[in-house]
This record gives C-alpha cells, sequence and structure tokens, in this order.
C-alpha cells in the first residue's frame, strides 16, 4: 500500500511540475480590476477552523471594496460552524461545503464541485491557500473560470493565481491574508478579528458545566489537549498534560474543563480517571462549537495546541498558554495578542510552515517531547498571576 502510495505521490508531482514549467503559456498575469463588474465574490477556505477566523477580516475588506457584490463562502463541513459567531456574519449571502477529509478528497473527487462553480459564474476568487493541498487547491481555482484569483505563492505553486504573494514563514496569517488584498490595490478596512458569542450559548454552555459538577468552577483553566490536522506533530504529549492538570488543581486550587470534538472523547476520558478530581469536566464531544466558545470566553485562561480553539481563544481576548512544536508560532500569533508561547528552539522546528511538500519525517517529536511540565505550569502562574478574567458564574 505504501509503495501504490509513494507512486501515486511521484506522479502528481510530475505532473504539477510540468504544469508550473509551462505556466506562462496560461496567462496568470495579474488583471486590472473593474470595481463596478465584481458582483459576485467566493471566499474559499477549506482548511480548519482556525484557517477560517483568519479571513474574516478579509471578507469585511472585500465587502467594503465591492460593496455591491455578494460573497460566498467555501468551508469545510467541521469548520463552517465558527461562522455563526462572526460579527459581520450576514455578509455571507452562501455557505458552500468543501469536504477534503471525504466527498472532496484527491483531485478528481474535486471535479463536481468544480462543475458547479463554474456555473455560479463568481468574478473573483479569494483563496488564500497554503499547505500540501496548494497545488491542487490553485489548479481548481483556476478551473472555475473565475477571471481574478487572489492567493498565495510559495516557490512554485500559487503561479495560476492572477494575484498572488509569496508566502512568508515569520509573519502572522492574518496579516498576509490582508496583504494580498493590499496587492489587488483594495483598500485594507479591518485587520482584527471580531467573534461575537451569543448570550444564548453561553447560557447553555453554563447550564451543560452545572450539569458535569455541583460546584461552579470559577474562576475556570479551559485546555485543549488535542488537534485536528497532523495531531501527531501538534500535540503535547497527553501524560504531561495530566501531570500538568494534577500540578494546576492541588498547587494553583483552580478548576480545569477539557474541551474538545468528538474524536478526543477518549482522550478527556483518560484524563479524568488519571486526575481523579472532582475540580475537572471533560465536556469533549458534548458541546457545539459555539458552546466551545462561550466556554472560552468564560475563562481566566486558555492552554492548548495550535488549534483552533487557540484561535478562537485569542479572537476573544483571552489570556492563553499555547504550546507549539511543528509549527510556527510566528505565522499564528500576532503581535497584540495576550499569549505566552512555550516552544523548543531546535534547528529542525520548525518544520510545518505551510509548504506544499511538506512530508513529515519526524520519528521522535522531539519539539513537543522535551517541553517540561515545569516549563508550561509556570507559563500558567505568569498569565493567572497578571490577568483575570470573568469566571463562569
Amino acid at each position: 500500500m505504501s509503495s501504490v502510495l509513494s507512486l501515486k505521490a511521484s506522479i502528481k508531482n510530475i505532473f504539477f511540475s510540468l504544469l508550473e514549467k509551462f505556466a506562462p503559456c496560461l496567462g496568470s498575469n495579474n488583471k486590472s480590476i473593474a470595481h463596478s463588474q465584481i458582483r459576485k465574490i467566493l471566499v474559499a477556505e477549506g482548511g480548519g477552523i482556525g484557517d477560517l477566523i483568519r479571513v474574516f477580516p478579509a471578507i469585511e475588506c472585500l465587502k467594503d471594496n465591492f460593496p455591491a457584490a455578494s460573497i460566498s463562502v467555501l468551508a469545510s463541513p467541521e469548520a463552517k460552524e465558527i461562522l455563526s459567531l462572526f460579527s459581520k456574519k450576514d455578509l455571507v449571502s452562501e455557505v458552500i461545503d468543501y469536504d477534503l477529509k471525504d466527498r472532496h478528497k484527491g483531485f478528481f473527487r474535486k471535479f463536481p464541485l468544480i462543475l458547479s462553480l463554474r456555473e455560479k459564474h463568481f468574478d473573483l476568487i479569494y483563496a488564500p491557500d497554503r499547505g500540501e493541498g496548494m497545488r491542487e487547491e490553485v489548479l481548481m481555482n483556476f478551473l472555475t473560470g473565475i477571471p481574478h484569483r487572489f492567493g498565495f505563492q510559495k516557490g512554485r505553486a500559487g503561479f495560476l493565481n492572477t494575484i498572488k504573494i509569496e508566502l512568508k514563514e515569520n509573519v502572522p496569517i492574518v496579516k498576509q491574508n490582508l496583504d494580498i488584498l493590499r496587492n489587488a490595490g483594495l483598500q485594507v478596512t479591518k485587520e482584527e478579528i471580531d467573534l461575537s458569542v451569543p448570550e444564548k450559548d453561553i447560557l447553555e454552555a453554563k447550564f451543560l458545566v452545572k450539569q458535569l459538577t455541583r460546584e461552579i468552577p470559577s474562576p475556570v483553566i479551559t485546555i485543549h489537549p488535542g488537534a485536528s490536522w497532523n495531531a501527531g506533530y501538534r500535540c503535547w504529549p497527553r501524560e504531561k498534560y495530566i501531570s500538568l492538570i494534577q500540578r494546576l488543581i492541588k498547587e494553583q486550587q483552580r478548576k480545569v474543563i477539557i474541551i474538545g470534538n468528538r474524536g478526543d472523547s477518549e482522550t478527556g476520558k483518560r484524563i479524568l480517571r488519571e486526575v481523579e478530581s472532582p475540580h475537572i469536566i471533560s465536556v469533549m464531544g458534548m458541546a457545539t462549537l459555539a458552546q466551545t466558545a462561550a466556554i472560552i470566553k468564560c475563562s481566566s485562561l486558555f492552554l492548548g495546541n495550535d488549534s483552533g480553539p487557540l484561535h478562537i481563544a485569542l479572537a476573544l481576548k483571552i489570556p492563553s498558554v499555547a504550546i507549539f512544536g511543528s509549527t510556527s508560532p510566528e505565522q499564528v500569533i500576532g503581535h497584540q495578542e495576550r499569549c505566552v508561547v512555550i516552544r523548543k528552539n531546535l534547528a529542525c522546528s520548525p518544520c510545518y510552515v505551510h509548504q506544499y511538500d511538506y512530508r513529515p519525517d519526524c520519528k521522535d517529536f522531539r519539539c513537543l517531547n522535551e517541553i517540561t511540565v515545569d516549563e508550561v505550569f509556570n507559563a500558567v502562574k505568569k498569565v493567572l498571576s497578571d490577568n483575570f478574567h470573568e469566571g463562569i458564574s
């Protein structure tokens, strides 16, 4: 099986290499934009929750630059729920499913989607594609027939975009997403991510928490020990989370809520068994994304790996401690955000900086395994000594 996958990857690499070589013949040069002719815009972001959150400011900017245009969003099934927390969600007229994990996995499975997008006759697509699927995404956008295509370029990938900038490893993605618009000569009218958690979801989150514990956990630390994409390269070891939580409860007298999706439920059960304390509960697989955001909003501190809930915490301006391994904190954390980053400055780290030819070969995960419980515990103490937030009450 591995040899078949290797052969398919080699064939795909040859195909894209040839395509990139003859890119100039495909007419991918910058095209002038007549604002009056932009009536339908597609914002394409098929990544996770954090990826979709980081295009929210760009959506606002696109509407400000093209007020007469409708905006559709192409998003993954697991991430699109976050649109309900977008403070300007009324700007989005349509949400189109983009299921990279199943229905649209692989280039040939994307053809029905490409045909349906062609029939919608979009005038402009904003698609800040990054990572392993970048080559396929850019080609897909080209085949939709949309004349104006905004996105990144990384090496030779991204050549078919009509407006493109080189993806950088040490600049926050939010800023780079907006730099694409700047490169198109558009006005950047919004730079911060605005999330708004409805009162209904806050009340439902409080009710869920009270069902699981007799005590009201205030102040609370919310911990997310999982990750949806490339979890092995993003997650601090579960045993270390267990040791950390035991210390937070015993030495800091903190209450802890574990969050995560249904796929993380077994991790939550294992942590509860090992910690054995009435001061910890798990809502993994029980809370909606909006309710999870409400729990984060009502926390004194968020702690977790580089994953969607971290982006929610940062957008909600919750003091955070973020654990980074293979990914780049410079691409995630903005200068203004209240976050302490824990990382190891190894020669091989970060190795995952959204390059299209990423092929992980790490076996020991030193970048995560060498982060000690003491390091994270001391970071939590530091943040809590300076910042407190309203607890669940």
